[in-house]
């Protein structure tokens, strides 16, 4: 069965975003943790748009705290595993400038890669 065509274009966006942002960008454990967040923000968007300005915001806004989720779990004793570490960036949620306080945004984009 192919991908629909939001899928497809939630596909290109991650790659193109990815890229611009260099060796980062290339890092499994990011790319993943990328996409998922990037689903999350999609799901809480009304259109499939995204603007250049848009997804370089969105993308420093998910490497920062990607970073600073690095940043603190060197200085942890606990999860060192790494299916405990990939647990806790899946589980961390980003709260992104579209969403609203009321309004729930379940993901409706299912991640691929």
């Amino acid at each position: 069965m192919g991908k629909g065509m939001i899928e497809e274009a939630f596909d290109l966006y991650c790659d193109a975003f990815l890229c611009r942002m260099g060796e980062i960008g290339r890092e499994c454990e990011f790319s993943l943790f990328y996409r998922l967040q990037m689903a999350k923000y999609f799901s809480c968007k009304k259109n499939v748009f995204l603007s250049l300005a848009e997804g370089d915001m969105v993308s420093d806004l998910i490497k920062g705290c990607y970073n600073q989720f690095v940043s603190t779990l060197k200085e942890s004793p606990f999860c060192r595993t790494s299916l405990g570490r990939l647990r806790l960036l899946e589980n961390l949620e980003i709260i992104f400038p579209v969403q609203n306080d009321t309004e729930d945004c379940p993901s409706k984009i299912a991640v691929s890669k």
